[in-house]
């Protein structure tokens, strides 16, 4: 095998579990704008690391509410990425989730960028502008396919990146790449 990972000892890889979720309204979708001491904000979905014992819909349901103050409820399961760095042995497998607001109105529900202290803002954003915020296809690939073609003509529910800095990187689209 000529896999990254086979020339790494496993101990110097750290795995993330993590979960995100995808709130609609309208034709916007919710992201959120951390700051991991980058020159500016990452932009993603709501969602983060999975905590011991807990199981994947309670989570993206208390990530969601502590980075953005709103009360959701998970529905469907939607698609997988997974991502790693061998520059700094990192591992990342996202659950993502489409969620329901428990929210009654047709205004745009407020949100807050909660409790999690890297959230530094959360922003309703319009469906084609996600690739302005995402740039990276770890990130944002399954989502933008997601937002386009819907869960039944999505491409995949699979989204695989063997390496984050790879020599052939592109950033999003509107519409996505065929």
């Amino acid at each position: 095998m000529s896999d990254i990972q086979d020339h790494t000892p496993e101990k110097a890889w750290k795995t993330y579990n993590v979960v995100q979720g995808v709130v609609i309204f309208g034709q916007k979708v919710l992201l959120v704008g951390n700051d991991y001491g980058g020159p500016e904000l990452t932009w993603s979905l709501p969602g983060g690391r999975i905590e011991p014992g807990e199981q994947l819909l309670t989570a993206v349901e208390r990530e969601v509410r502590e980075e953005t103050g709103l009360e959701v409820v998970a529905k469907e399961f939607l698609y997988v990425m997974d991502a790693r760095s061998s520059h700094d042995l990192r591992h990342f497998i996202t659950c993502v989730f489409k969620l329901d607001l428990l929210h009654s109105g047709e205004s745009e529900p407020e949100v807050s960028q909660g409790t999690d202290m890297a959230v530094k803002a959360v922003r309703w954003v319009p469906f084609e502008e996600v690739v302005k915020l995402i740039q990276s296809p770890s990130l944002g690939e399954g989502l933008v396919n997601y937002l386009y073609y819907g869960l039944e003509k999505m491409p995949s529910r699979y989204w695989s990146y063997p390496e984050y800095l790879a020599p052939d990187w592109q950033p999003l689209t509107w519409p996505p790449r065929s």
